[in-house]
């Protein structure tokens, strides 16, 4: 069934599910895409043409050739024109804040590094693209003995393949000190930390100590490798978390400001303000904006 609006995907997905629940969709065709669980990962291509459309308060155009990474709790909406080949996973699935440093995902494709959310692939990139997504749809689609394996080591490509292409194209604004651009170990396992830890624990004593270095080291790291502070990666994830719980409107937002550790409600609607430009009452209330 869809939607009268016609920046609503369709609810009635034609997709492939890997494991039960699911936690890795794979678009059959490419086509409007499926309208996915707002907790996954997604990566849309464009094969051709192009569409808009709405990712949360941005009204964005995407071309042939370009990628679009989307993090949890992001609202994405396209025209009824749009034909795109996506996919979406969870969390434990891929962890892609776990320990990845030879994918780097998380602090590369889903980083909204100088506030660029697409990624522009070169023509002669695409086919090997395209190739992937084929080879992910077909191995979900078998669902051998294997299958998981399998289609960890397709979907690594695809993000290894977009982090390549963006770290092309952000080369002029690399830091020196960070060689070829890999995250280091002291970053991925603050990452892990953070994952860990980001609903019990706010104070940054907490991970230095763990992590044995001092707020100073851990934010020059953090600075020259993800373009963001200690404070910033942890406030980003409450923020997930909280689009995340709100969007799905099975809790109050006094509900989610307690479930993530915020005694006043108020404050945590200021945080989100701040993280987002809107009070939670003000995004979910304006379909411009979710």
């Amino acid at each position: 069934m869809t939607s009268d609006n016609p920046m609503e995907p369709r609810l009635d997905p034609d997709v492939q599910r890997l494991t039960d629940p699911p936690s890795l969709w794979v678009q059959v065709d490419a086509g409007m895409p499926p309208d996915y669980p707002p907790d996954l990962y997604r990566i849309y291509f464009k094969k051709t043409g192009r569409a808009v459309i709405n990712l949360d308060n941005r009204r964005l155009t995407i071309i042939a050739g370009q990628v679009l990474p989307v993090s949890p709790g992001e609202r994405i909406c396209f025209d009824r024109a749009a034909t795109v080949l996506s996919l979406a996973f969870h969390h434990h699935f891929f962890c892609v804040r776990v320990k990845r440093g030879e994918v780097y995902c998380d602090g590369i494709v889903f980083n909204r590094v100088a506030g660029k959310p697409l990624i522009t692939l070169p023509e002669r990139e695409w086919p090997l693209l395209i190739s992937r997504f084929d080879e992910l749809n077909e191995i979900v689609r078998t669902k051998g003995a294997f299958a998981a394996e399998r289609s960890i080591s397709a979907l690594r490509s695809i993000l290894l393949q977009a982090a390549e292409c963006k770290l092309r194209t952000t080369a002029e604004d690399a830091d020196p000190s960070v060689p070829n651009g890999r995250i280091s170990d002291l970053v991925l396992r603050f990452q892990d930390l953070v994952e860990h830890h980001y609903l019990d624990r706010k104070d940054m004593t907490f991970f230095c100590d763990t992590l044995g270095v001092t707020a100073t080291t851990l934010n020059r790291h953090l600075k020259a490798e993800l373009g963001q502070t200690a404070t910033q990666v942890l406030n980003e994830r409450l923020a997930i978390a909280a689009r995340v719980e709100l969007r799905s409107g099975q809790k109050s937002v006094k509900e989610v400001a307690f479930d993530l550790g915020f005694d006043d409600p108020l404050y945590f609607s200021r945080f989100f303000k701040k993280q987002f430009g809107s009070s939670p009452s003000e995004y979910f209330a304006n379909p411009q904006l979710n």
